[in-house]
């Protein structure tokens, strides 16, 4: 049945890191985990960050961060990130209305400077 799924596609987990606070290297608020990303072929994982009003707006744009770069506490529900807060928040960002694309991964990859896929 899965024999359709592309490498390329994601699958949107809500509950894996929902609300979970994220915080930038110094230890700021960034915002609060609206979903993660994950495609289980590469088993490439995202989250997708919203942080003070556009988080409550629906369709708003949320800032997407690589879990490559995070630190994740289950315990307190936090996430760090190895990035500053301004850095995250000029990251491209992902409209509620579309999901992650291969395409949009690649921008993100090369914002952060992961390499390529």
């Amino acid at each position: 049945m899965d024999a359709g799924r592309g490498a390329g596609e994601f699958r949107e987990i809500k509950e894996r890191h929902d609300n979970y606070t994220v915080y930038d290297v110094d230890g700021d608020k960034i915002g609060t985990v609206e979903t993660t990303y994950v495609n289980e072929a590469n088993q490439r994982e995202y989250i997708a960050v919203s942080g003070g009003l556009s988080g409550l707006i629906p369709g708003s744009k949320a800032s997407l961060i690589p879990i490559d770069l995070c630190t994740i506490d289950n315990n307190q529900k936090a996430i760090s990130v190895s990035a500053d807060k301004d850095a995250v928040k000029s990251a491209p960002a992902l409209s509620g209305s579309t999901g992650l694309t291969p395409e949009y991964e690649a921008q993100v990859r090369d914002y952060y400077r992961l390499g390529p896929l």
